[in-house]
């Protein structure tokens, strides 16, 4: 009955190692601390606050899951950007108020589809820099958040690639593998192995990786029926 209610409430079996785990948190307590001390001297300690709610979160994501789609370079600086030039633009036009800054998150979301850099962190900083732009100094603070963010990144390169099932950005990891035989056919339990192998650093569950199987599996029966009509 618990193995029910978790999976419907979407609590998976954590597989990951216990050295692993503390390498994700380590790394993101280091990142965090080091961009830190790079502007707590340069803002106001309320802006200092705010300021790190989101560059912790690209922290987060780019320790706990280097893997991950929306953790990879691009996402994280072209989102990031983005969503700041959207903040400070709405809250420019449009002044502090909420809906100003409820617009600029629902814009930095549509860019960030068209431009391939989905990065959920960038709607708290088109948030911050919507509502903060009547008291913040928006050169300063753009200029160290635009900094910190490449710092982030900088960091998860360095970190990440200390260890060898680590590889960041992702391209560096399909790189350093040797091509696989061709074969007919993937078992679904070969792709569960593969997973419990690397779950920790791509964030999808196994839940998610049956669905994606099964859909491949439908996807290539209903392609060899239009083949064999064809013929």
């Amino acid at each position: 009955m618990w193995s029910a209610i978790a999976r419907a409430i979407g609590i998976e079996r954590n597989q990951t190692s216990h050295w692993e785990r503390f390498i994700a948190g380590g790394s993101t307590c280091l990142a965090i601390a080091i961009v830190a001390l790079l502007t707590q001297w340069s803002l106001s300690d309320e802006t200092h606050l705010l300021f790190f709610a989101s560059s912790a979160a690209s922290a987060f994501l780019v320790f706990a899951l280097p893997h991950g789609a929306l953790s990879q370079p691009w996402p994280v600086l072209a989102g990031q950007s983005l969503a700041m030039g959207i903040g400070i633009l709405a809250g420019s036009l449009f002044g502090a108020g909420i809906l100003a800054a409820a617009c600029a998150v629902g814009a930095t979301v549509l860019l960030m589809h068209y431009l391939r850099c989905l990065h959920p962190p960038g709607a708290a900083t088109a948030f911050f820099f919507v509502t903060g732009i009547e008291r913040i100094p928006l050169q300063e603070t753009g200029l160290a958040f635009l900094l910190n963010i490449s710092v982030i990144v900088v960091l998860a390169i360095l970190l990440n690639n200390a260890f060898h099932w680590r590889r960041y950005p992702l391209f560096w990891f399909s790189q350093t593998q040797h091509n696989p035989p061709a074969t007919d056919r993937v078992a679904l339990a070969d792709l569960q192995q593969a997973l419990r192998q690397h779950s920790a650093s791509m964030g999808i569950s196994l839940d998610e990786l049956n669905t994606l199987y099964m859909a491949a599996q439908q996807h290539n029966q209903t392609s060899a029926k239009r083949r064999e009509t064809a013929r």
